[in-house]
C-alpha cells in the first residue's frame, strides 16, 4: 500500500479529551484521523479504514467502560497478528530502555516518551510514513528478480516469496541507500528504532532470510554484499 495524499492515522487512547485533541490536531494537519479507546475499536478502525500508521498510548487503564483495558503492547501485538503491517508509534511515560525494547519486540516502529509536543509527534509520524513509502514500489533486476514492496513479495518468474513487514522495511532502507555502506548499528537504529549500543543478531538473521528469498549468495552476491566487521551494502542493479 502506498501512502495516500491524505494519510490515514489511528490513535488508540482511553482518555477521551486527549484522544479528541489528537484527532482534531492531525485532521487540521491534512490527515484523516480516527480514534479508538479499546482493542476492539482499534481492530474495527483497521478493518474499515485501513490506516497508514497507528499511534497508541501504552498505559490504557480505563477503557470505554472503566473496567480495565489491555495495554498498548497487547493491542499492538494483536494488530500485528491479524495482519496490520503499517508503522506503529507508542506514546508512554515509561521511558526505561527495557520498556522501549519491549515495545519494539511486540512490533512498534517508534517510541515517543511523555511529555511531548504535538509538533514533535507530527514530525515523528511523517518520518515513519516517509520511511515505508519509497517513490517506487516495484523493482526489476538484471537477473529477472522482482521486488514488489506494495505486495510484500519477491518474485522469480511465477514463484513468489512473501516478505514479512520487517523484511520489507529492511529492503526499503537498502534500496533507498543503494551502494552505501550500512553498519548493523545504523540498520538497528533506522529500521528497528533501537538505540546505539543494543547488541543483537537480528540484522544478520533478517539479511540471511532475505538473501534466501532473493536466491542471493554471500559469495559473489548480486544484491547484498557483506562487509565483514562493518555491515552490509545493497548493490542490486535494476533492469534498464
Amino acid at each position: 500500500m502506498s501512502v495516500t495524499p491524505n494519510p490515514r492515522i489511528l490513535f488508540v487512547e482511553d482518555e477521551e479529551p486527549v484522544l479528541k485533541s489528537l484527532v482534531k490536531f492531525f485532521n487540521r494537519q491534512g490527515f484523516d484521523a480516527f480514534g479508538a479507546r479499546s482493542s476492539e475499536e482499534a481492530q474495527s478502525v483497521v478493518r474499515e479504514h485501513k490506516p497508514d500508521i497507528a499511534v497508541m498510548d501504552v498505559m490504557l487503564h480505563e477503557g470505554p467502560s472503566g473496567n480495565g483495558e489491555v495495554d498498548g503492547f497487547e493491542i499492538c501485538r494483536s494488530l500485528r497478528e491479524t495482519g496490520f503491517d503499517r508503522p506503529v508509534i507508542f506514546l508512554s511515560a515509561r521511558s526505561s530502555e527495557e520498556d522501549k525494547l519491549l515495545g519494539f519486540e511486540v512490533g512498534a516502529d517508534d517510541y515517543v516518551t511523555k511529555p511531548f509536543s504535538l509538533q514533535v509527534l507530527l514530525a515523528r509520524v511523517r518520518a515513519n510514513l516517509r520511511r515505508v513509502a519509497p517513490e517506487s514500489t516495484a523493482y526489476t533486476y538484471e537477473n529477472g528478480v522482482e521486488i514488489d514492496l506494495e505486495m510484500h513479495e519477491i518474485r522469480h518468474g511465477e514463484k513468489k516469496e512473501p516478505l514479512s513487514r520487517r523484511e520489507r522495511d529492511l529492503l526499503v532502507y537498502f534500496i533507498q541507500n543503494k551502494n552505501t555502506i550500512l553498519t548493523r548499528e545504523q540498520l538497528l537504529k533506522e529500521v528497528w528504532g533501537y538505540k546505539q549500543g543494543v547488541t543483537t543478531r537480528t540484522v544478520d538473521t533478517h539479511v540471511l532470510t532475505i538473501r534466501k528469498k532473493l536466491q542471493d549468495r554471500a559469495q559473489n552476491p548480486l544484491f547484498i554484499q557483506t562487509l565483514h566487521g562493518v555491515g552490509y551494502k545493497f548493490i542490486g542493479e535494476e533492469k534498464k
